[in-house]
């Protein structure tokens, strides 16, 4: 993976952590909680990719 993709990737990742850990805090609804979650998934995933 290059590098400006895994930046764009964990740009992604962090944005969608935060709108769902917001929207939590907002709503309480489980679901923005899983994609909390999925989002730190799809995080490690990019953080872990080597430079290409």
């Amino acid at each position: 993976m290059t590098r400006v993709g895994k930046t764009v990737g964990l740009v992604a990742t962090a944005a969608m952590f935060a709108f769902s850990t917001w929207m939590y805090l907002q709503t309480g609804d489980w679901v923005a909680a899983v994609f909390a979650v999925g989002s730190i998934a799809y995080g490690l995933f990019f953080f872990s990719q080597g430079p290409s």
